[in-house]
This record gives C-alpha cells, structure tokens and sequence, in this order.
C-alpha cells in the first residue's frame, strides 16, 4: 500500500508541474496515518520529501491523531522530514467515556503522547475533542478541558458529536441506549471559555449532517497557529490534490465558481489494484479543469 501511494504521489507531483501548479498546503491525516509502523512512516515522509518542494510550504501537518499508535520514534521521523503541525486527538479526557467509545488508550496516554510531542521538537501541536459522547456529562467535559490546560496546546479543535453512519457508535448505539448523549449551549460556552482561558481565538467553523444538538465544530487557535488546511478546505477557493484510499481530490476552477471531485476507492486491496486507473482519474482532471 505505501508503495502505490507513493507512486500516486509521484505523478501527482509530475501531472502539477505540467499544469503549473505550485503547492501551498501539504496534510497526511483525514485518518491515522501513525498506524503505519516507523520503517512505513519513514518511506512515506522520506518520499514526500524527495518529490515536493517543501520549502515553500506554508503548512504542513501530519496527524499524530491516537495515542495507542503514536510513539516517541514516529514523532521524531515526523518532524525529521519538515512537518510544522501536528494533531493529538485525546476527543476526551475520562477513562470511562474512552471505553464506551472504544479506544484502546487512556488519559494519562494521551499526555504522555503530548510530552514526547514536545520533547521530540514540535511547537505546534492541536488537540481534537469531541462533546456529547456516550457518558460524557457536563462534570467530565469540565475534567477534560481542565487536563487541556494543563497541556496548554497550541489549537484546539472542538467537535460536537456526529454519529456517521459506518462509525461503530452507530453501528452499535443500541448498546448505548441507556448511556446519556449530553451535549448543550452551556457545554460548548464552556469549550468556547477553556479556548479564551489559553489565549485562542475561533478561526473556523462548520456543521456536519447528524451532529448532536444544532452545534457547529469550531477551531481555535493561538495567533499564528490557525489550520491553514483547514480555512482552505472550508473556502473551498483552492484545488485539494489528495492520494491514497478513500482520498478525495477537489478540482476548484473558473475563479472559484466550479469544483469538481475525483475519489480514490476505499477498500486497500481495490486500491493497489486499481492504483493505475486512480492515477489517471487526476490526470485528466488536472489537464481538463486546471490551468496550464
């Protein structure tokens, strides 16, 4: 699989240069991309770095995402080849709410994660949370945006819970059933007052389809250390190049009064199989919607 997806990397580069293409953004996430082993994540990053000009870049983010699969080895290859930003994403700081939603890591994981982060050089990192999960009150919100604090990131991105149709909390909600679902105004002032508290202003917001409450996601940030990818993905007003399984690539053109989309299929085995035809669905779509 890494090798396809650096090959898709290759001729994404090759297809951009012909067409003019100058890269202002590069992100590795959307998923956990620390799943990979170190040796994986080294030839990804190595390769990046071999084939793009990254010097340039105004940002580049990897999501170091869950703690259970981030260690102190990967982090250091992370900001060995040039990334600027990284992600940890605790969603929640109780034991209890972790199980019910069925991650394999605790509290204490998550800052030992963080402490490596830093230790490893990465002065901007952002931390995930999501409020209304399963057993997760008003009382456990507070606990965990006291822990936050503690950790004082750099951005703090805060979800309200979406249950997405293949996520396993819908798959299995009936189990959950007797497990409240809270999430409220006063709970998201109190995100929007843990993010004043460590000196972070909102940069951007969106809303996802089955979220919890009529609530929006909201970014926070220091100033200087807004999600560059993340304003850019929301304007929509720039073409996204994306590769790798279940990546979608968006064609933004005509002054930004037309996008177009190309998506890679999901399934890994589809995916290596299939990686010529992925390659070329950009092509064409970078030599018809894009200047020259």
């Amino acid at each position: 699989y890494v090798d396809k997806l650096c090959a898709e990397l290759t001729a994404i580069r090759e297809t951009a240069d012909r067409c003019g293409l100058h890269i202002r953004t590069f992100y590795i996430g959307g998923g956990t991309p620390t799943s990979l082993s170190a040796a994986q994540l080294e030839q990804l990053m190595s390769h990046i770095a071999k084939t793009f000009d990254l010097a340039k870049l105004d940002e580049y983010t990897v999501e170091a995402g869950r703690p259970d699969c981030t260690d102190a080895e990967k982090l250091r290859i992370i900001k060995k080849y040039g990334a600027t930003r990284i992600s940890i994403n605790p969603q929640t700081f109780s034991d209890q709410v972790l199980q019910n939603i069925g991650r394999r890591h605790t509290a204490q994981d998550i800052i030992d994660c963080f402490a490596a982060a830093r230790a490893a050089g990465h002065k901007n990192i952002n931390m995930d949370l999501i409020v209304g999960l399963p057993g997760e009150d008003k009382e456990k919100v507070a606990h965990t945006l006291e822990k936050v604090e503690a950790l004082n990131p750099d951005s703090l991105t805060v979800h309200s819970l979406a249950l997405k149709r293949a996520t396993r909390l819908n798959l299995f909600k009936d189990k959950y059933q007797e497990i409240s679902f809270e999430n409220s105004a006063e709970i998201m002032k109190m995100t929007m007052d843990s993010a004043h508290r460590m000196e972070m202003g909102p940069y951007y917001m969106y809303r996802q389809k089955n979220m919890a409450g009529n609530f929006e996601n909201v970014g926070y940030s220091r100033e200087g250390k807004a999600g560059i990818y993340n304003i850019l993905i929301m304007e929509e007003k720039q073409s996204i190049l994306a590769a790798g399984a279940g990546a979608s690539t968006k064609f933004v053109f005509e002054h930004g009064e037309r996008i177009e989309r190309v998506e890679n299929v999901k399934d890994l085995k589809n995916y290596v199989e299939r990686i010529d035809e992925m390659i070329e669905r950009k092509r064409i779509g970078m030599e018809k919607y894009l200047p020259k």
